[in-house]
């Protein structure tokens, strides 16, 4: 009987604990360089890889989840979008091969001035271990209005990122849609 109590007594433990989110809202800007990490306990194909950066037509960096595409732990964020300090300077867009199946877009960087992804920055408990976590959350596509979430389904292969509006029902299941959090982690950590 006792090591069943003792097991109740931790396991209650481990979920009283987790962190404690600050009462202060983050910053909408971020200026030191910093990866950006999945978290997507349910997708284990993307969850704890990193957002890579590809070089694809016309200077234009496409995202994808690592392996695929180059490690890149020097983004910014600059007023809720995330920002390449390149020159020219790249920053996230969603304006890129809308898909009905799925109603999903493309999140990529660019110079041009597409509508812009802009992030709310939240604080999160990191789902392993309860640290606390900057989250990268519900983007806007451009000035719309339109809040969404952001994940990843089946390109060529491998996996890249897609805006979905909140509140979609439609999904395609040739190419499943899989919701993800973006996480900072600051490049010394990366």
């Amino acid at each position: 009987m006792l090591p069943s109590v003792v097991a109740a007594v931790a396991f209650s433990a481990g979920v009283a604990l987790g962190c404690e989110i600050p009462a202060q809202a983050p910053s909408s800007n971020i200026p030191g360089g910093f990866a950006i990490q999945i978290q997507s306990p349910d997708f284990p194909a993307a969850d704890g890889h990193f957002m890579n950066t590809w070089l694809w037509g016309g200077g234009d960096f496409h995202l994808f989840v690592s392996p695929a595409g180059n490690a890149t732990n020097n983004f910014t964020l600059v007023d809720g979008v995330i920002t390449y300090p390149l020159d020219p300077i790249r920053r996230a867009v969603i304006n890129g091969e809308y898909e009905p199946k799925d109603n999903t877009t493309k999140m990529f960087m660019t110079e041009r001035g597409d509508p812009r992804g802009v992030f709310t920055v939240v604080y999160g408990c990191n789902p392993s271990d309860d640290s606390l976590q900057l989250e990268l959350a519900t983007p806007e596509q451009g000035t719309s209005g339109v809040q969404g979430n952001m994940g990843v389904r089946p390109f060529n292969g491998d996996l890249d990122f897609r805006w979905q509006p909140i509140g979609t029902t439609v999904s395609d299941p040739d190419r499943p849609w899989h919701k993800v959090t973006l996480v900072v982690r600051p490049a010394a950590s990366a």
